[in-house]
């Protein structure tokens, strides 16, 4: 792993914003929709969520956990395994409280039913193609054509922990 792939994961995350947060419920994996806050210096992504939610309750059980980022319009695909943890600290939800957090809790900051999850990342792998579509169906050409790989990309794997 090298710093530029480690800062180039961490802009693709900034970028795409939103992840699926994988949990495990019963040997069932669940998947829902959170929006985070990527720390650069420790690769601790935090999320905002209420004390008294089933993922609280899985990550309890088990804190193995699964964060993927998607955004197709620029091909740009994120998969990172490493563990989660529910803390109760009001500094870290002050940090990471927002106009969008009161509307989604429809509560205050200090209210009990918030908690923050912080998922630390173990590695990372991830997908990602710059050029356009024309350029993509060019290469995909090229390949049968010479019947070598296309260039559709990058590939890389990123061991954070």
């Amino acid at each position: 792993m090298t710093q530029e792939n480690l800062e180039e994961l961490y802009d693709m995350i900034d970028d795409v914003g939103t992840a699926m947060l994988v949990t495990e419920n019963n040997a069932e994996l669940r998947s829902r929709p959170m929006t985070g806050k990527l720390h650069r210096d420790t690769g601790e992504i935090w999320f905002l969520t209420e004390t008294a939610s089933e993922k609280i309750r899985e990550i309890s059980k088990d804190g193995t956990a699964n964060l993927t980022y998607a955004c197709p319009e620029k091909e740009t695909y994120i998969s990172i395994s490493g563990s989660a943890k529910t803390i109760r600290n009001q500094d870290k939800i002050d940090d990471l409280w927002g106009p969008w957090a009161e509307a989604w809790l429809q509560c205050e900051k200090d209210d009990q039913k918030v908690s923050a999850i912080c998922f630390k990342p173990e590695i990372a792998e991830y997908w990602s193609s710059p050029s356009s579509t024309i350029v993509q169906s060019w290469e995909l050409a090229k390949a049968k054509i010479t019947d070598e790989k296309p260039d559709l990309g990058e590939n890389k794997t990123v061991k954070i922990a």
